[in-house]
């Protein structure tokens, strides 16, 4: 076995001559495409996050509401900021849709 530069037998660590070479420290690497699959689906989500508010928003103004709370559904318009709060509580019927909600076909 190499002798370390402390004077211990083992497996030296890679130092930073490595980098400069060019070899590869596999987990980096790894851990690297990993934060960046998560955060490519985290960029991806803020931005159907941010249509849906829009198209809240542009909804609440064609009802003509500043709030609606209903069954468990809260939404306020935030004048100031031209934006929505949402607030849904959860059920155990969460996967299924209310009978009696009114849809607008035109935004479907």
């Amino acid at each position: 076995m190499p002798t370390k530069p402390n004077g211990r037998a083992g497996r030296a660590r890679p130092r930073q001559q490595d980098l400069i070479n060019g070899r590869a420290i596999r987990d980096l690497e790894v851990a690297a495409a990993d934060y960046v699959e998560i955060r490519d689906q985290r960029i991806a989500l803020n931005q159907s996050e941010a249509a849906l508010k829009t198209k809240l928003l542009g909804l609440m103004k064609k009802h003509g509401k500043t709030s609606y709370d209903r069954g468990g559904v809260s939404i306020d318009v935030v004048t100031e900021q031209e934006t929505v709060k949402v607030r849904v509580k959860r059920t155990d019927d969460d996967d299924e849709p209310a009978d009696d909600v009114a849809t607008d076909e035109a935004d479907a």
